[in-house]
């Protein structure tokens, strides 16, 4: 007895090197590591996409937990901000949760495969680090939306949250994508936030990364409670993942990610047309 469940718990321990590598990569790209997770998933461990999503918004609740305390640590998360758009998307989340386990199979690995497009193409025109990080013209203080923040090593950030409707509708279908596919939050918020309002990156990053919590925490939460995730398989995950988001990140300050970013999105044009084929040909 105790062999078949040692047997069991060792099923899928490769996964840990794997997820490590791949959230290593997508999170110096500034990209959540489920856009490797969901596929590794799918392509090669053959769970079904209801499985696949489950476990890795389990997984992520992990690696959001630890970006959260390093954002934390630094000061740099407008809560703020994060609570108004958290607010829209993680009831969102339970929606897209309850929906991945009605819709069929394949209409999720067609969905995940799309999503995965539009991250690649969001990933490839996304400007260069050092001109989203010029500052804004700002001559307001007191206008309304105004904020201030100083971060831990003393540098102060002074910028204004605009369209703040516009970044509620946004955060509201990254939500529901976080909750169907597991993928939609930080990819599609951090750019609004930035793109829209000039708000500072490390900001707006970390900013994303609270909203990205509250949201994979309700959307896993329901995933949970049907009994979707793979828990021999989360065990593995949790790790990699962990150690995959402290190495990006550790990475991402010191390498140039220019050209990571493109090769990045190479591959996920890759993934993504693979797992639509794979919908289409193998129903």
């Amino acid at each position: 007895m105790w062999g078949e469940t040692s047997r069991h718990l060792l099923q899928y321990w490769y996964a840990l090197p794997v997820v490590a590598l791949g959230c290593t990569m997508t999170i110096m790209g500034g990209v959540g590591g489920n856009v490797v997770c969901g596929p590794f998933f799918i392509l090669v461990l053959r769970l079904s996409p209801e499985a696949a999503i489950g476990t890795a918004l389990v997984t992520e609740v992990f690696s959001m937990s630890s970006g959260v305390i390093g954002y934390w640590r630094r000061r740099l998360i407008d809560y703020k901000l994060g609570l108004t758009l958290g607010t829209a998307a993680a009831p969102r989340a339970i929606v897209g949760s309850l929906l991945s386990v009605h819709a069929p199979s394949v209409l999720l690995k067609i969905m995940f495969g799309i999503a995965i497009f539009l991250l690649a193409l969001l990933l490839f025109r996304s400007p260069r680090e050092a001109d989203l990080e010029r500052p804004a013209p700002f001559s307001e203080a007191d206008a309304p939306g105004s904020r201030r923040l100083v971060d831990a090593l003393g540098r102060i950030y002074t910028y204004r949250v605009c369209q703040l409707p516009q970044l509620f509708m946004t955060s509201m279908v990254a939500g529901v994508g976080s909750g169907l596919v597991a993928i939609g939050g930080g990819e599609f918020n951090t750019p609004s936030m930035v793109m829209r309002c000039r708000i500072p990156l490390r900001v707006a990053a970390a900013t994303s990364v609270f909203v990205m919590a509250l949201t994979v925490l309700a959307g896993a939460s329901t995933h949970v409670l049907i009994g979707r995730p793979v828990w021999n398989l989360v065990i593995w995950t949790v790790p990699g993942a962990i150690v995959g988001g402290q190495v990006g990140s550790y990475l991402a300050s010191r390498l140039a990610s220019a050209l990571l970013k493109k090769w990045l999105s190479g591959l996920f044009v890759a993934v993504g047309t693979v797992m639509i084929l794979n919908a289409v040909l193998f129903k």
